[in-house]
């Protein structure tokens, strides 16, 4: 991938997958297996560009990959910046040694961010609670079933009307059952988004429909398309 043509409107991205490392506050290096890959932020970069979100929430900022890419796409649709990319992560200091934050901050997009160090299962909650809605949600915290399943109940919620909510890591076999959950069971409340149409380069539309009927893709997203909360009498469909 040419770095420089995808990520151009923010160097210090394309630096970061050039240089292969993070730096944390310590001085510690971080190898991006972490990161999303560049593959998936261009598809990010291409959603973005497509339905223009207001507000973004990202569950898992990490060494700052996807957090430079979401702050930089609000400053490059020349919104003022009022901290409109929300980022939750309760391990930004302990583990990653604020390498995100730092991240975000070398590239003057910190006004554009509202960081929450705390567990997604309380942070959502609040964000619900305080009536917050979001026009993207990228979902690449713990991919255990139970936070994913905690995580994509409130997404869901905290989704505006039309938003997307994105999955990473969807090959992942605690992520995967979470995808069967949803497909099974709020088909009222959201669509699956072909992403075939946001492919990079060297991914070809074939290749992209094997990979999902395989379920080897590694971006599911849906888009919200009616009402979330189910009739307390709702069928439950096995997944």
């Amino acid at each position: 991938m040419d770095f420089d043509r995808e990520f151009g409107f923010c160097p210090e991205l394309a630096q970061l997958y050039t240089s292969e490392f993070a730096l944390g506050a310590d001085g510690s290096r971080f190898a991006l297996g972490g990161c999303s890959t560049p593959n998936n932020l261009a598809a990010l970069k291409h959603l973005f560009e497509r339905i223009r979100p207001r507000r973004t929430l990202e569950i898992g900022l990490c060494l700052g990959a996807s957090g430079l890419l979401f702050t930089a796409m609000h400053r490059q649709s020349e919104a003022a910046p009022e901290r409109q990319h929300v980022a939750i992560d309760p391990f930004q200091s302990s583990t990653w040694k604020r390498a995100g934050l730092m991240a975000i901050e070398r590239a003057g997009l910190a006004q554009y961010l509202d960081f929450r160090e705390d567990l997604s299962c309380l942070e959502l909650p609040r964000l619900f609670g305080a009536s917050e809605r979001f026009g993207m949600i990228y979902i690449d915290g713990s991919h255990l079933f139970e936070d994913v399943l905690v995580d994509a109940y409130f997404s869901m919620r905290l989704l505006a009307e039309d938003g997307v909510m994105i999955f990473d890591d969807s090959a992942d076999p605690h992520v995967q059952k979470v995808l069967r959950f949803i497909r099974a069971n709020a088909v009222e409340a959201v669509e699956e988004i072909d992403l075939g149409a946001y492919r990079t380069e060297g991914q070809t539309t074939l290749r992209y429909r094997l990979a999902r009927a395989l379920g080897k893709v590694q971006l599911t997203a849906f888009r919200r398309v009616g009402k979330v909360d189910r009739a307390w009498n709702a069928p439950f469909h096995s997944f």
